[in-house]
């Protein structure tokens, strides 16, 4: 984000990108995402993770859910509806969230969707998990304001 882009213009722009993106793209360049992801040590090794239900020009990340599924990992499941921390019903230390977003940065400075509900569900009750951000290449930027409630992410993963 350059300085003369605001915050609402790049969301904006963000969001026309994605939703132009083809969906036969959108599902091959979802696929790399979700193969990159389930090569990290720490996808492999974790045993609760938390996951977003993705509004349709997200990445699709099925083949994340799958693979939980398949190792018997507990999966909780972030609704687009969820609000609130009383929207989500954990119980336990939580090992990994996968992070939606409209942009990141490489360094894991991330723009969300415009609700806060992940600014303060990672601050709060997922500060100790693992944060990757599931994004495509496009939403990567240089730079990105990082103000007092954002958090960053450990690692963005991308196609």
């Amino acid at each position: 984000m350059n300085k003369e882009e605001s915050k609402d213009t790049l969301r904006a722009r963000m969001q026309e990108e994605l939703q132009a993106l083809d969906p036969e793209d959108r599902r091959g360049r979802s696929l790399q995402i979700c193969n990159h992801v389930l090569e990290l040590p720490v996808w492999k090794q974790a045993r609760v993770v938390v996951v977003f239900e993705p509004f349709k020009y997200e990445p699709e990340i099925t083949p994340l859910i799958s693979d939980l599924q398949r190792r018997g990992s507990e999966i909780i499941a972030i609704l687009p509806t969820a609000r609130s921390q009383h929207d989500v019903a954990i119980f336990g230390p939580i090992d990994l969230v996968l992070v939606p977003g409209i942009a990141f940065t490489r360094n894991g400075v991330r723009m969300g969707r415009g609700f806060g509900f992940f600014d303060r569900f990672l601050a709060h009750r997922a500060a100790p998990a693992i944060k990757i951000g599931i994004a495509f290449r496009f939403q990567i930027v240089e730079s990105l304001p990082l103000e007092p409630h954002d958090v960053k992410l450990d690692l963005v993963v991308t196609d």
